[in-house]
């Protein structure tokens, strides 16, 4: 089984098991990220179970989710209520260039392999508006692979910075501490 497979039936799991409840959410980061966007359409890209799609939502923004787990979505759905939530691949987004905003992506591009980061960055790059802003979250310090069947990579910020300059992307924004970097970035 493919990492992305094993890591889309883990969530499946955790979804159905109501073990992804957990609250751990940057405020801060979201205060800042939304205060820099020049328009009102975000897209949650790891929208998981909707918490983060409804917290943007109460900021003001038009909030809608992606993520690979029909079984999150299913409980992102009922959660948020009004915003729209697709299934999709981060190495593949089913939108149209130049359509957001900003795009949230918290804690969620992590979950892809070193290899595939770029391909994803690239899609985020076509979907994003010349204008938009790209908030997206790392951790740092650890060994990439599995843990508890959720695959996991770590990064340095230097590695980021390299990544993302060649995706074409310019980091204007970062915070760094307790194992996480948190980037804001935009289309050189």
């Amino acid at each position: 089984m493919d990492y992305i497979k094993r890591t889309k039936q883990r969530f499946d799991e955790l979804a159905r098991s109501h073990a992804w409840r957990h609250t751990e959410l940057t405020p801060g980061m979201v205060v800042r990220f939304t205060t820099m966007l020049l328009g009102e359409r975000v897209l949650d890209l790891g929208s998981g179970a909707g918490r983060d799609t409804l917290t943007l939502k109460h900021y003001g923004v038009h909030a809608q989710g992606l993520d690979i787990s029909e079984e999150m979505l299913a409980i992102a759905q009922q959660t948020v209520g009004e915003a729209t939530f697709q299934k999709g691949d981060f190495r593949n987004l089913p939108y149209p260039d130049d359509m957001f905003d900003g795009i949230w992506a918290n804690m969620s591009l992590l979950h892809l392999m070193k290899k595939d980061l770029p391909v994803a960055l690239a899609q985020v790059r076509r979907v994003l508006k010349d204008t938009g802003v790209l908030y997206a979250s790392f951790l740092t310090g650890g060994e990439d692979g599995f843990v508890d069947d959720l695959y996991y990579a770590f990064y340095m910020l230097e590695e980021l910075h390299e990544i993302f300059k060649r995706a074409g992307f310019v980091i204007f924004d970062e915070v760094a501490g307790d194992g996480a970097v948190h980037l804001f970035a935009r289309k050189k």
